[in-house]
């Protein structure tokens, strides 16, 4: 990637817990501009790598430059670059919806004269403008998660993010989360850590994959998707008495046949393309129960990936 592309750049970063390694050599480049999805299972470093880009955390060993700053060197600068949405905002619960992000604005030093009138933006844009006389306690979960979209866009940070910020939302709110994302994709370089895989599928540019603390694949949601499970999988549902093993060896001889797994009497069978369904289906002759088929989906790539 050209560096003049490069936004964030991570490089060799590492990170231990006492005798836990939250992040073992992790090295990923973010373009300007781009929406990057960092998914993984619980514990695989995913809120450790964002603390560290956020100058929240040091590495053990490691830099993280972001816009060519370098996080040992330049923290304030690079804070003052990045909204962070944590998964679990820590809101002042007596301010009004309007004072919280007045004195936010003011912390980062947005100019006086520009305060209110972003402040305005920004609530009409997570359309919360008839509230911006309430109090932050009289919020619910969905409320105080779009004012925290706010606060984290309030001094027009270069870089967005975004961690689990749908989490535990109904649907509508959820939705209305997605929705904001949206309108900035393009305009900001923004990261989401998120476990709701169709969301990372939906909204993301490119996604990486991290488990125990080591990026284990990233590309593009399709990329993803294509290169673990090809372009479709067939499912085929067997009679208990039929000899697995044998059937999947024969399976494997197949040209188009990637990646086999079985499930609850239910062959997974991965394709490079459709053309031999009918071939791979007669290999099972009287022992099938039913026949599917369905696009691969980035849940698939995870499962497969981290197991």
């Amino acid at each position: 990637m050209d560096s003049n592309e490069v936004m964030i750049n991570i490089k060799s970063l590492s990170k231990s817990f006492g005798r836990i390694k939250a992040l073992d050599d992790l090295n990923l480049e973010i373009k300007r501009g781009e929406l990057l999805g960092i998914i993984g299972p619980n514990g695989a470093g995913k809120t450790t790598a964002i603390r560290m880009i956020c100058c929240i955390l040091k590495p053990d060993i490691g830099d993280i430059l972001v816009d060519g700053n370098s996080i040992h060197h330049d923290p304030i600068l690079i804070k003052s670059m990045i909204g962070y949405l944590p998964e679990e905002p820590n809101l002042y619960e007596r301010f009004k919806a309007k004072d919280l992000l007045k004195y936010f604005a003011e912390l980062y030093g947005v100019p006086k004269e520009n305060i209110n009138g972003r402040i305005d933006e920004l609530l009409e844009l997570v359309g919360m403008t008839d509230r911006r006389d309430d109090q932050i306690n009289t919020f619910s979960k969905g409320l105080r998660q779009r004012i925290s979209v706010a606060r984290a866009l309030i001094h027009d940070p270069k870089i967005i993010i975004f961690d689990e910020p749908t989490m535990g939302l109904d649907p509508a709110t959820a939705n209305s989360i997605r929705n904001f994302i949206r309108k900035l994709k393009g305009q900001k370089t923004m990261i989401l850590c998120t476990h709701y895989m169709e969301e990372a599928d939906l909204l993301c540019d490119r996604i990486a994959i991290l488990n125990k603390g080591k990026i284990i694949d990233v590309g593009t949601p399709e990329y993803l998707k294509s290169e673990i499970h090809g372009d479709v999988i067939l499912k085929i549902k067997v009679q208990n008495h039929c000899d697995l093993d044998e059937l999947k060896d024969k399976i494997m001889e197949f040209e188009s046949v990637g990646v086999v797994n079985f499930v609850d009497r239910e062959f997974l069978i991965s394709l490079k393309n459709r053309n031999e369904i009918s071939n791979i289906v007669d290999v099972f002759g009287n022992e099938v129960v039913s026949v599917n088929t369905k696009e691969p989906t980035l849940e698939d790539v995870f499962i497969h990936t981290v197991k």
